[in-house]
C-alpha cells in the first residue's frame, strides 16, 4: 500500500505539472488571438492539448485500475491534481471559445515589416 500511495502522489505531482503547462498554453493562446496572431494561437492551443493529453494518460490509469477492482488509497494530493485538470479543462474550453470569437470578429493583422 505504501508504494502505491508514493506512486499516487507522483502520478499527482505529473498531473499537477501537465495541468500548469496546459493552462499556460491556453493563456497564451488567447493573449495571441486577442493580438490577431492566429497561427500563433493554434500553435498555442496544440501545445496546450498536447500536455492537457498527458494529464488525461496519467489519470485514466488510475481509473482503470480502480474499475479492476484494486482499492487505491485516498491522497488529498491527488484529489488537489484532479480539481487542476479541471481548470485547465475549463480554461481550455474558454480558450477554444475565445479564439472562435476573435478569430470571427477581428480582422487579421498584417505584419507591415514583411511586406
Amino acid at each position: 500500500m505504501k508504494e502505491t500511495l508514493e506512486e499516487m502522489q507522483q502520478a499527482a505531482f505529473q498531473i499537477i505539472a501537465h495541468a500548469g503547462d496546459a493552462r499556460s498554453h491556453y493563456v497564451e493562446a488567447m493573449r495571441l488571438a486577442r493580438g490577431r496572431d492566429f497561427e500563433g494561437a493554434k500553435s498555442a492551443m496544440a501545445s496546450g492539448d498536447k500536455a492537457y493529453n498527458q494529464i488525461h494518460k496519467v489519470h485514466v490509469s488510475f481509473i482503470q485500475r480502480e474499475a479492476t477492482g484494486e482499492m487505491l488509497p485516498f491522497s488529498l494530493l491527488l484529489a488537489h491534481a484532479e480539481d487542476q485538470m479541471l481548470s485547465s479543462e475549463t480554461i481550455k474550453i474558454m480558450a477554444s471559445e475565445f479564439l472562435a470569437l476573435c478569430t470571427e470578429l477581428l480582422p487579421v493583422k498584417i505584419d507591415q515589416h514583411s511586406k
